[in-house]
C-alpha cells in the first residue's frame, strides 16, 4: 500500500510513494514501503538536511521554505517563489555579522556588523553607554586593531572613523538643541563647564573673569556631532559652538542677560554693566536665577517637580559675525576716549550723541 505524504501547506498536492521505490520529486529521497537498502537513503537525507544542502550548485527540485548553503559565495539562502533569495547579504568578505565584541574593562558587548570588501563600514550596537574594543578585538585582516578605526562604539550605528566612510544623507530633525565638536581636552570636564583655547591640548576649563579665549561649554547630548571619531567625552569632549546647551553658572541671573567667564573654573557669570568689553560674550541665559551660588542652568524645557535643584534654563551661543562691527567700534572709540579725556570721559561721554546713541544701541 503506497505512502501519502502531505505537505505543510494543505493547499499544495501530495506525494504518493509506491511500495518498495523512492520517491525524487524533491531534494530528499521519500523512502517507500519494504523498500531495501532504505538506511542509506535515510541518512543521507539527514545529513543534507544537517548541512542545508551545502554546495556550489543549488539542490535539485527544491520546495517552498527550504534552505540552501551556497559555498561558492559564502550565503545561506532560503527557496522563496522559485527564487533562492540569501537570507543575510554577503559574499565571502561582504557579508553581516553578528559577534560580541570584547571592551578594554572585560565585558562583551553583541554586535551587528556591516563588511563590505573586507572592511567593516559601521558596527550597531544598543549599549547604554559607550566603550572601547580591547586589544583582543581586531579588524577582519586578523591583526589590525578594531579601536584604530571604531576608538568608541556607541548604542546606535558606529560608523568606521575612516575618511571616507560618512553617513550620507539630509538630517530633518535633532534629538538635542546644540552644534559641537570633538576638541582634545587637558583634563576630564563635566558637561556644562566652559572651556577656552589653550592648555596643554586643544583646550582647558577658563580660569579667569572675562576670558577672551573663552571658546564654548562642554555638551550634555549634542543635536549634531562634528568630528565624533577622534576620541571619547573624557579625552576629547564634545563643546557646544552653536544652539541650546546647560551651563555652569555662579551669581544671580536675569533671563536674557549676557554671559561672559567667571573666576570660578569653567563658570559663567553675568556680563557687568560696568564693563565695556562684549568680546568675551559666551551667550544668552534663557532663564533668570535668584540665588549667589554656584549651579548649573539647564536648557531641558522641563519644569522642575521641586525635587531638582537644576534651574529649567540654559545659555543660547550667539554667531558674533553680526555684531563684529559694532563690537569693534564701540571698543575702538571707548579707547580714543578714554586716552583723551581720561577722567572726564563720563562727561564726554554725555555730551557726545553719536557715541552716546553708539554705545547704547543694544546687541
Amino acid at each position: 500500500m503506497p505512502y501519502t505524504i502531505d505537505f505543510s501547506q494543505s493547499s499544495k498536492t501530495a506525494i504518493v510513494v509506491n511500495d518498495g521505490t523512492i520517491d525524487t520529486s524533491t531534494s530528499l529521497g521519500l523512502i517507500g514501503k519494504n523498500y531495501t537498502r532504505f538506511g542509506e537513503t535515510l541518512n543521507e537525507n539527514l545529513l543534507h538536511l544537517l548541512e542545508n544542502f551545502a554546495n556550489t550548485n543549488a539542490p535539485s527540485n527544491p520546495t517552498e521554505g527550504m534552505l540552501w548553503y551556497d559555498t561558492t559565495n559564502s550565503q545561506l539562502k532560503i527557496y522563496d517563489n522559485g527564487v533562492w533569495t540569501p537570507l543575510l547579504s554577503g559574499s565571502g568578505t561582504t557579508k553581516i555579522e553578528f559577534r560580541n565584541r570584547k571592551d578594554t574593562g572585560g565585558n562583551y558587548h553583541k554586535t551587528i556588523e556591516l563588511i563590505v570588501d573586507a572592511n567593516i563600514v559601521h558596527i550597531t550596537t544598543d549599549d547604554t553607554t559607550a566603550w572601547t574594543p580591547h586589544n583582543d578585538e581586531k579588524l577582519e585582516d586578523g591583526v589590525t586593531l578594531l579601536s584604530t578605526q571604531f576608538p568608541t562604539i556607541q548604542a546606535g550605528i558606529t560608523m568606521n572613523n575612516t575618511t571616507h566612510y560618512k553617513f550620507r544623507g539630509t538630517a530633518t530633525s535633532a534629538e538635542y538643541a546644540d552644534l559641537a565638536e570633538r576638541y582634545e581636552a587637558d583634563a576630564e570636564y563635566e558637561a556644562g563647564t566652559v572651556v577656552r583655547l589653550g592648555g596643554t591640548h586643544e583646550i582647558t576649563q577658563t580660569l579667569q573673569e572675562s576670558d577672551r579665549d573663552v571658546f564654548g561649554i562642554v555638551s550634555t547630548s549634542p543635536g549634531f556631532e562634528m568630528n565624533a571619531g577622534a576620541g571619547s567625552d573624557a579625552t576629547h569632549p564634545f563643546v557646544a559652538l552653536a544652539g541650546r546647551v546647560p551651563c555652569k553658572v555662579v551669581g544671580k541671573i536675569t533671563k536674557g542677560d549676557r554671559l561672559v567667564s567667571d573666576g570660578i573654573p569653567g563658570h559663567a557669570r553675568t556680563i557687568r554693566t560696568d564693563s565695556p568689553d562684549y568680546r568675551p560674550i559666551i551667550g544668552r541665559a534663557l532663564e533668570s536665577k535668584d540665588t549667589d551660588e554656584a549651579g548649573k542652568l539647564s536648557f531641558f524645557v522641563a519644569e522642575s517637580d521641586g525635587t531638582n535643584t537644576e534651574l529649567t534654563a540654559g545659555l543660547i551661543l550667539e554667531d558674533a559675525s553680526k555684531e563684529v562691527a559694532l563690537i569693534n567700534k564701540r571698543t575702538e572709540l571707548y579707547n580714543q576716549t578714554v586716552q583723551t579725556y581720561g577722567a572726564g570721559v563720563a562727561d564726554y561721554l554725555a555730551q557726545n550723541k553719536t557715541f552716546g546713541n553708539l554705545v547704547n544701541e543694544p546687541l
